[in-house]
C-alpha cells in the first residue's frame, strides 16, 4: 500500500474519532454564562436558572442527563436589564427566559454571587425548544391540561395507544411562559392536543380520534 494512501486513511480515521469526541454543548463559551429562566419566587425575590448546558460544555462523549440550577438572590448590587441595555426587573421574567448571568461562576466559587442578569433575544428554535421534533421525519406530540379542564382518564387511554407514532407529553399548560402559546397557536380551548415537526405546528386538536386519524393518514 503507497505510504501516501496510507497516511490519508489515517487522518481520515483521526477526524472520524475526534468528530466523535466532541462536545455536544461545546459552543457555549467559559465567559458567556447562558441558561433559561426555570422559576421565579417573587416572595423571597429569588431566581433559578437552568444553566445544564452551559455546565456540560467540556464534556466530551456521552453526556448524562442531569440538571443543573443556580439559585440568584435579588440584592441591590443585582442589575437585571435587557440585550438593548435598557433596564428590566424580577416581575419582567418569564419562564424559559434565555439570559446572561455575569460574572459566569466557576468550580470552586462556593460563595458566587450574580451580579447582572440579561434578558437575550430569542430565535424561534429556542422559544420553541420544548415543543419541536429533534428529528426531521418524526413528530413530538404535547398534551396540555389545566385545572380546570383536567385530560379525562378514557382520552389519555387512547392517547397512550399512539405512542407508536410519536412521543406524546402530557402536563399543565405553561402559564407564564416568555411564549404567551395560547395566543400564538389560537388555542380555544383545553385539553389540547399539539403535534410538532422540526420546524413547526402542524396539527392542532381537541380530540383524540381527530389525532388518530391524522396518524393513520400520514
Amino acid at each position: 500500500m503507497p505510504i501516501k494512501y496510507f497516511r490519508s486513511l489515517i487522518i481520515c480515521f483521526l477526524w472520524v474519532v475526534l468528530a466523535g469526541c466532541g462536545t455536544e454543548y461545546g459552543h457555549y463559551q467559559d465567559n458567556n454564562m447562558i441558561g433559561t429562566v426555570q422559576h421565579v419566587d417573587l416572595d423571597q425575590n429569588v431566581i433559578e436558572v437552568d444553566i445544564s448546558e452551559w455546565s456540560k460544555r467540556d464534556i466530551r462523549g456521552g453526556i448524562d442527563d442531569y440538571g443543573v440550577a443556580l439559585s440568584i438572590e435579588q440584592t441591590d448590587q443585582l442589575v437585571i436589564k435587557n440585550e438593548d441595555g435598557t433596564m428590566s426587573d424580577i416581575d419582567q421574567l418569564k419562564l424559559g427566559q434565555k439570559v446572561l448571568i455575569n460574572p459566569p461562576k466557576t468550580k470552586n466559587n462556593s460563595n458566587y454571587e450574580a451580579r447582572e442578569v440579561m434578558l437575550m433575544e430569542m430565535t424561534f428554535k429556542e422559544k420553541y425548544k420544548t415543543l419541536l421534533s429533534n428529528r426531521k421525519e418524526s413528530y413530538r406530540t404535547t398534551v396540555w391540561e389545566t385545572e380546570e379542564h383536567p385530560l379525562q382518564p378514557e382520552t389519555r387511554e387512547k392517547l397512550m395507544g399512539l405512542l407508536s407514532e410519536s412521543p406524546i407529553g402530557f402536563g399543565a399548560f405553561p402559564s407564564g411562559y416568555v411564549v404567551d402559546f395560547k395566543k400564538e397557536l389560537e388555542i380555544e380551548q383545553f385539553p389540547v392536543m399539539l403535534v410538532f415537526d422540526y420546524k413547526g405546528l402542524v396539527f392542532k386538536t381537541y380530540d383524540a380520534d381527530e389525532l388518530a386519524s391524522f396518524f393513520g393518514s400520514q
